[in-house]
């Protein structure tokens, strides 16, 4: 039988050593990932909302310019 020294961090199968994903080396990386993605997930919600603003403003005015113009 051949024995293998596992380091910390490591998961040997069948004599294949695997890296374990919640080893610090790949910490830096999956935050700077998450936090990539929450900056732009809430990029495009502030934009989604900004320009529903402006769109219902803009039809509020088409609505009213349409009532002047019917009514007078």
């Amino acid at each position: 039988m051949s024995e293998t020294a596992q380091t910390p961090g490591t998961i040997t199968e069948g004599g294949v050593v695997l890296v374990d994903p919640s080893v610090k080396s790949y910490t830096y990386t999956v935050n700077i990932a998450w936090s990539a993605t929450l900056i732009l997930l809430i990029a495009l919600v502030a934009i989604s909302l900004w320009r529903s603003a402006r769109v219902k403003r803009a039809l509020a005015e088409a609505e009213a310019r349409r009532e002047r113009m019917s009514n007078g």
